[in-house]
């Protein structure tokens, strides 16, 4: 009985939403939502100017509100200092004549929205058929930065005049924060725009599955209580349809998402159009927005993803510690053991005893070279959109595990397997890295190959920040090149070697080796994301040149380090000596 009246409330809910009054419809692309976040390249830095600014909205959806008419437009604000007049208009044309305006004075204006009713109201009789642009103008007496606008892309969303400059389109950069407010007595009822559509930018033809996903927003008044999503590939007869049902009220939106097993059998760019259609209430009235596209390539195969972390830290830096714990941590975690290899550079807050070359070098990823600060994090040198570094510290274990997380669900296009061979005699590393790639293009420069010599469980000296006994872990040693080597290709396969010097204070059981191929830019430090990675430890090096190994329970005459130092009897440490004067590996 209960679950009974828990579906009559239900039913009664949506019937009561979508016989709701709506007195009005707003229109535009920022969905209602004002930025108070100022936008410095979006505003003129003179005195006493006016800076303009518009969206322009297509004949086909002004059209939609026929036979009503637009009676204010509500405008945003990041900022009010310094601005004594604020209008807004209705143009046909950027340097029209207003067909519709009106304006407040210094007393009204407000940070964030500002509403603005029209001094005579534009009737949309149908006639619009070059489109209209809803636009604001104020005036500055002083340097101001007012303009409300996100930083998101959207055709036809942001264009600005600022000063005495010509009007300028810059919807590649964000969308303005600007609405018309239509009334009248034939509102569209339905009307659904798809906002957004979003497929992955490959499809691996071996895993036979993509997602598509996107958001829908109802613009009518009435509540839509299900429709369908059909998607078409170019190229490919099949349509996949998936039906959403969900109860959409004026101004709300929903996320969707399905899978398909697409009929893709060559590799090679695609685009996928998806369609909303099939109302459960009826027609939609305007099917134009109800269409968006999304592109992806198709590659026959990837490889599985390891991701390259690489920390800044040093023993003078008293918060280091708290870093390394998260990324101890996490590496504890079965999730992210094999999938996840760290390297430390010992730079970026002064340095210390554990500094190579390279350290200091790599701190052109802060910025190109701007101000340092440990400890600081890359993950496979990646650099978030709205980014200026790939460089960023963490506040929590979380925000680097959701990083990690996001990483490897991305696709690998090259792999990379490790073979190393120890010659003691000449305290040499040689070392081969070989795979194959299963995209030509999967990096935009000459991809590059870095193999780093790392060693753990390191005493630190006197670590900062750190309560008793401190153990450095993932210390680069040595490095093959700073910037890496380009890669020789031989058809879509590659082999790679390099040659590491062995130091005598290195313990040969802590040592592990680490490749990453990287797209290197010298010009941008935004331009070295890693493509992939991969690790051998010293277990699985092949000792060469005859040199044998010894047990730290056998009998000894004569043991010395490699720098000639008389080792007494009882344990040793795991590494390599000089014993009854021939070279052993102690394990």
């Amino acid at each position: 009985m209960r679950n009974l009246l828990i579906s009559i409330m239900a039913l009664l809910a949506v019937c009561t939403a979508g016989n709701a009054q709506v007195s009005g419809l707003n229109i535009g692309y920022c969905n209602g939502s004002v930025s108070t976040t100022t936008r410095k390249q979006f505003c003129s830095t003179e005195k006493d100017v006016w800076v303009s600014g518009a969206i322009w909205l297509p004949a086909s959806e002004i059209n939609v509100y026929k036979d009503n008419e637009i009676r204010a437009i509500r405008t945003g604000l990041a900022q009010k200092i310094g601005i004594d007049t604020l209008c807004v208009w209705l143009r046909a044309d950027l340097n029209g004549v207003n067909l519709a305006e009106g304006g407040i004075p210094k007393s009204s204006v407000s940070k964030g929205w500002n509403e603005i009713q029209l001094n005579t109201p534009l009737a949309l009789d149908g006639t619009n058929n070059g489109g209209l642009y809803i636009g604001f103008s104020y005036h500055q007496t002083s340097v101001n930065q007012g303009v409300s606008a996100f930083l998101t892309p959207t055709p036809h969303a942001l264009y600005l005049k600022l000063a005495d400059e010509e009007w300028a389109d810059r919807s590649d950069e964000g969308l303005l924060c600007i609405e018309g407010l239509v009334f009248g007595d034939n509102l569209p009822k339905l009307n659904l725009k798809l906002s957004s559509v979003d497929v992955p930018d490959y499809y691996i033809i071996d895993k036979g599955k993509m997602t598509i996903s996107g958001e829908v927003r109802n613009m009518g008044v009435q509540t839509v209580t299900g429709f369908d999503v059909e998607a078409r590939i170019e190229g490919v007869d099949e349509v996949y349809t998936s039906h959403i049902e969900h109860a959409l009220a004026y101004q709300e939106n929903t996320a969707f998402s399905f899978e398909i097993e697409p009929n893709i059998q060559e590799p090679g760019p695609s685009q996928v159009t998806v369609t909303i259609s099939k109302l459960n209430e009826g027609d939609d009235l305007n099917m134009e927005d109800n269409v968006a596209s999304d592109v992806f390539e198709t590659v026959r195969h990837d490889y599985s993803r390891v991701m390259f972390l690489e920390e800044f830290t040093t023993e003078q830096c008293s918060n280091c510690p708290r870093v390394a714990a998260y990324i101890h941590d996490m590496l504890e975690k079965d999730k992210y053991k094999e999938s996840v290899l760290a390297v430390c550079h010992h730079s970026a807050y002064y340095t210390d005893w554990l500094t190579v070359p390279s350290a200091n070098k790599y701190l052109w990823y802060f910025n190109a070279g701007g101000s340092t600060y440990a400890p600081a994090l890359m993950a496979d040198r990646w650099t978030p959109r709205g980014s200026s570094t790939p460089v960023f510290n963490p506040s929590s274990q979380a925000e680097l595990e959701a990083t990690a997380d996001l990483r490897l669900s991305q696709p690998a296009f090259v792999s990379l397997s490790l073979h190393a061979d120890v010659d003691f005699n000449a305290n040499k590393l040689y070392v081969n890295v070989s795979g194959n790639r299963s995209k030509e293009d999967f990096s935009v420069n000459p991809p590059r190959i870095t193999v780093y010599l790392v060693e753990n469980n390191i005493s630190a000296h006197s670590q900062a920040g750190a309560s008793g006994s401190f153990v450095h872990q993932h210390v680069v040693r040595k490095v093959n090149s700073d910037w890496g080597d380009v890669i020789e290709w031989n058809g879509d396969d590659y082999s790679y070697d390099c040659e590491l010097e062995l130091r005598g204070d290195y313990v040969y059981d802590n040592l592990q080796l680490i490749a990453m191929i990287y797209d290197y830019d010298s010009s941008d430090a935004t331009k070295s994301e890693v493509s992939n990675a991969n690790t051998l430890y010293s277990r699985d090096f092949t000792i060469i040149d005859g040199i044998s190994t010894a047990t730290t329970d056998m009998t000894r005459r004569s043991v010395y380090d490699l720098q000639g130092r008389r080792i007494q009897d009882g344990n040793l440490r795991p590494g390599l000596y000089i014993i009854n004067g021939q070279k052993q590996v102690v394990r």
